[in-house]
């Protein structure tokens, strides 16, 4: 492979609060006292989930093509070179340097072209985390009043125990049964652009 992609954690390493998705007014007053905590291993939850394999075999095609491309681009120019150094006894000194002027400027529009390429794809599979974050976050609220939760926190925040209170297994089912499929797509270099714009401001 020409280069090779990091890929961010799906998910953050952070608790989640999701008190703000369950009315007060649902809860009677005669209720209130300790917090009801359960814990989700979130991390795990999207690597063993139907739509979490699913994002990331469409990230591995892609990658796959983007790879091939890479490949097949930097071959010619090694090619390209090559011929290059080869001829480059008959070349006057002006024409040698204005083709070596032109090799490099076409390594450099190809290197710029795939980081595009590359950027654009990761862009991609962070819109369609988003996707199973949006999907996630209802289930979440739907098991807390189902147990009588009150605070929900990420497994990776958790130092020792809990394992009593990880509700994994019940979102791992639930995300499965409402979500399977998120279309992996590179974003379009308009947004791209303002992606890179905002990350400069």
């Amino acid at each position: 492979m020409m280069f090779k992609l990091s890929v961010r954690r799906f998910f953050a390493a952070a608790s989640v609060a999701l008190l703000a998705l369950w009315p007060l007014s649902s809860v009677p007053a005669a209720a209130a006292g300790p917090a009801v905590i359960f814990i989700v291993d979130t991390n795990a939850v999207f690597a063993q989930s139907k739509v979490g394999q699913n994002i990331r075999s469409q990230f591995e095609d892609q990658m796959k093509k983007l790879a091939a491309e890479g490949k097949k681009a930097g071959e010619g120019l090694q090619a390209d070179a090559k011929k290059l150094s080869d001829e480059r006894a008959l070349l006057s000194q002006e024409d040698l340097q204005k083709k070596v002027a032109g090799l490099q400027k076409r390594e450099a529009e190809f290197q710029q072209s795939f980081q595009t390429k590359r950027q654009a794809l990761q862009l991609g599979v962070q819109r369609a985390e988003a996707k199973v974050e949006a999907a996630l976050a209802p289930i979440f609220a739907e098991i807390l009043r189902e147990r009588g939760g009150t605070v929900l926190f990420d497994q990776s925040v958790v130092l020792a125990g809990g394992a009593d209170l990880d509700i994994s297994a019940e979102v791992l089912k639930k995300l499965n049964e409402r979500l399977t499929t998120v279309e992996v797509k590179p974003v379009t270099p308009e947004e791209l652009r303002a992606a890179q714009q905002t990350e400069a401001e």
